[in-house]
C-alpha cells in the first residue's frame, strides 16, 4: 500500500497550505488539509513540522497529520476488504468527514484559539483579560511541546491535572499555588464554554480532584493616609523622572482607577456636575462608566501638569513604573516587615520583606478602597467608583489590619462610654 505524503503548496508564501498526497491504482489524490505553516518550520525529510519552541503548535499539527495519514490507509484497506473500488471522490468525502469530526470534537487548541479570537474582536472584554487567556493558552501549548504530544478535551483528567501542575511548579516556572489556581480557573472558563456548546463531553475538571489545596490569600499591601502624605511631601525636585512617577501614582491612590485607566486620563475626562468637578471615564476592564470626585491632591497635581490636552505626566510601562515606585517608597521610609508566602516546586515557604519592596501600581487602587472605607464612606458608594459588582469582591481589596480595625471600632457608638448603653460598674 502506498505511503501518505504531506507537501507544502507554495514555499514563496509567508504561510502556505499543507497538502496530503496519496497514490493508489495509478491515481493521485491531492487533498488540502486546510492547515498552514511557515516554510521555515517545515521538515521536508520527515514531512512534518519541526519540533521547535519557535513554532509551539508543532505537536498539535503533527498529531493531526499522523491521524490523517493513518485514516487514509485504514479507509483504503477497508475498501479493499469490502471489495469496493477506491476513487478520489470517495477519499475526499472520507477526509472531509474526518476533518469535520476533528474540528468539532478533538481539537482543544483550535477551540481555545477561536475562543480568544472572538473575545479579542468583542468590545466586552478588556485587553488585560484577553492577555490572561493567551498566557494560559501558552502554558498549555508549552506543556504539550515538553511532553511531545497533543492535548485534547479527553486528556483533561486527574492524571493530566497532576502532570500539568508538576510542570507549572517546576523550578523553571516556580509558580505560586495561587497563580496555578488562577490558571485552572481560566482553563475552566475554556472548558465550560466548550461544554455549553456541546463540544466537550469530558467533565472531570469539575470534580474535587481538580482543587488546588493549601492556597492562601495574597499578601497585598495598602498605603495609609500618613504614608501617602509622606510620599506626597517627598522632595524629588532633583529627580524629575521619580517626581512624575510619584505624582501619577498618587492620582491612582486618590481616584481608585487601575493603571490602564489613570494613565490615559485627559482633559476630556473632566466634567462639572452640580458645580463639582469630577472625573468621568469608561473603564477598560469592566467596561463601566464611573464618576470620581476630585481629591485635593489630584487637583494640585492637575494644576501642576495641566496643558490644553494633558492632565498628568506622560506615562511609562507598568513594569518600569513598579521599579521606580519601590525606589520612591524606600526614599519615603515606607518600612515594616511583611510576611510573604513563596512557592518552590509547589511547596510553600515564608520570607520577610520590607513594605517598600511590595509597592506597585495596583497598590494605588487598593489604598484608595481601604482609606475611603476607613474614612466611613459606605462600601456601595466606593464600589460605584472601583467598579466592583459584588461587595464580597470589593472587600477583598480592604486591607485593614486587626489593630486598625480595633482602633476604628473603639470610636463607634457601641464602644463609647457616653453611649446610651451603660453598664453599672
Amino acid at each position: 500500500m502506498s505511503e501518505v505524503r504531506f507537501n507544502l503548496k507554495n514555499r514563496k508564501e509567508i504561510k502556505t497550505l499543507i497538502s496530503l498526497v496519496y497514490r493508489f491504482s495509478k491515481k493521485r489524490l491531492v487533498y488540502s488539509t486546510s492547515q498552514k505553516i511557515q516554510p521555515k518550520f517545515w521538515n521536508d525529510k520527515k514531512q512534518r513540522a519541526k519540533e521547535t519552541a519557535s513554532f509551539p503548535e508543532y505537536a498539535e499539527l503533527n498529531n493531526l497529520l499522523d491521524a490523517l495519514g493513518s485514516d487514509v490507509k485504514t479507509y483504503h484497506r477497508q475498501l479493499i476488504i469490502d471489495k469496493e473500488t477506491p476513487t478520489i471522490p470517495k477519499f475526499k468525502k472520507r477526509l472531509n468527514e474526518f476533518m469535520m469530526k476533528t474540528d468539532a470534537n478533538n481539537s482543544l487548541f483550535s477551540f481555545i484559539e477561536s475562543f480568544i479570537k472572538d473575545r479579542e474582536m468583542s468590545n466586552e472584554f478588556s485587553a488585560g483579560t484577553v492577555k490572561t487567556y493567551k498566557t494560559v493558552y501558552n502554558h498549555l501549548k508549552n506543556f504539550a511541546i515538553k511532553r511531545k504530544s497533543n492535548i485534547d478535551f479527553n486528556d483533561i483528567d486527574e492524571e493530566f491535572f497532576k502532570a500539568f501542575n508538576k510542570y507549572l511548579y517546576s523550578p523553571a516556572l516556580n509558580n505560586s499555588k495561587n497563580y496555578v489556581k488562577k490558571i485552572w480557573q481560566i482553563i475552566g472558563v475554556f472548558l465550560n464554554d466548550a461544554t455549553d456548546k456541546g463540544i466537550n463531553k469530558k467533565l472531570d475538571y469539575k470534580t474535587k480532584a481538580f482543587n488546588i489545596k493549601g492556597t492562601k490569600p495574597p499578601q497585598n499591601i495598602y498605603l495609609n493616609e500618613a504614608e501617602l502624605m509622606t510620599i506626597y511631601k517627598l522632595n524629588l525636585s532633583e529627580n524629575e523622572k521619580l517626581e512624575k512617577v510619584r505624582d501619577l501614582f498618587l492620582v491612582g491612590c486618590y481616584t481608585g482607577l487601575r493603571f490602564s485607566d489613570f494613565t490615559r486620563l485627559t482633559a476630556n475626562n473632566l466634567q462639572v456636575i452640580d458645580e463639582k468637578e469630577v472625573i468621568k471615564i469608561h473603564t477598560q476592564k469592566t467596561k463601566k462608566t464611573v464618576y470620581i470626585p476630585l481629591h485635593p491632591i489630584v487637583k494640585a497635581i492637575i494644576k501642576k501638569y495641566r496643558t490644553d490636552e494633558a492632565l498628568f505626566p506622560k506615562t511609562i510601562s507598568n513594569q518600569k513604573m513598579n521599579d521606580y515606585l519601590k525606589e520612591i517608597a524606600k526614599l519615603a521610609g515606607i518600612n515594616g516587615n511583611i510576611i510573604q508566602h513563596l512557592t518552590n516546586g509547589g511547596e510553600e515557604a515564608t520570607v520577610l520583606k520590607e513594605k517598600w519592596q511590595l509597592v506597585t501600581t495596583h497598590t494605588a487602587r487598593r489604598s484608595f478602597a481601604t482609606n475611603a472605607y476607613k474614612s466611613g464612606i459606605p462600601a456601595l458608594k466606593i464600589m460605584l467608583i472601583t467598579g466592583h459588582s459584588t461587595e464580597s469582591a470589593f472587600l477583598k481589596y480592604i486591607k485593614i489590619t486587626g489593630e486598625e480595625n480595633a482602633v476604628q471600632m473603639a470610636n463607634e457608638k457601641f464602644f463609647i462610654e457616653s453611649s446610651p448603653l451603660k453598664i453599672a460598674l
